[in-house]
């Protein structure tokens, strides 16, 4: 026992508090004000702590115990609980952002593409209109708006490359639309189907959350 606590014990402020711990701890002793009274006599502290030094010592220790200092807590469930709640926030704010970009892409290559759509379609059938009207028709209009549904077509199938039916209307498209195939026989079929099937990718670019299976297959 360190020598700073037996001067604690014994000073005679303490010695009450003493022997009230020594009362406290051994049933054979019992306290009386500042005195300790044994089986065989009634002793003050300083002596007691002589006769008995083992019943001392534990007393003493007891009356001078003091908790050690708790351990720092850690600061990393705090800054957990801090940061958790700014980082999900940043990454649905992430998400939503390409989320907003994406669809407003979506929606831009909708436009893009039912323009050109619309253009080629009106084209196609003005230059068949004049050919059975026995009128020499516009190649300009035509071919113009060919390449530009094309084209647009080609993009599309870029942003959405498992859509399956984009490339197979741009393959009807250059395949069987082709002017020199409009100048000698009826495209009406090919132009229907084309436009059906382009009706379908221009809705399916403009509702995302829909699943559109048939752009998606064969």
């Amino acid at each position: 026992m360190r020598d700073d606590q037996i001067v604690q014990c014994l000073s005679p402020t303490r010695q009450t508090e003493l022997a009230a711990a020594a009362a406290a701890l051994d049933h054979r002793l019992t306290a009386a004000g500042d005195r300790i009274v044994t089986p065989t006599a009634t002793l003050d502290p300083i002596t007691w702590s002589r006769t008995d030094r083992a019943a001392f010592t534990r007393a003493c220790r007891a009356m001078t115990y003091v908790a050690p200092p708790k351990s720092p807590e850690s600061p990393l469930p705090a800054a957990v609980a801090i940061l958790l709640p700014v980082l999900a926030g940043g990454l649905v704010a992430l998400i939503s952002t390409e989320w907003r970009n994406s669809s407003e892409l979506a929606v831009k290559h909708a436009d893009d593409l039912g323009d050109a759509a619309d253009a080629f379609l009106v084209a196609a059938r003005e230059y068949r209109t004049a050919l059975q009207a026995g009128r020499t028709p516009q190649a300009g209009p035509y071919e113009q708006s060919h390449e530009k549904l094309a084209a647009e077509l080609a993009r599309v199938s870029r942003f959405r490359p498992g859509w399956r039916q984009v490339p197979v209307a741009r393959r009807l498209l250059l395949e069987r639309l082709t002017r020199e195939r409009a100048h000698d026989s009826d495209i009406e079929p090919e132009l229907t189907a084309l436009a059906e099937r382009l009706a379908a990718v221009n809705l399916a670019l403009r509702h995302r959350l829909r699943l559109h299976l048939e752009v998606r297959r064969r």
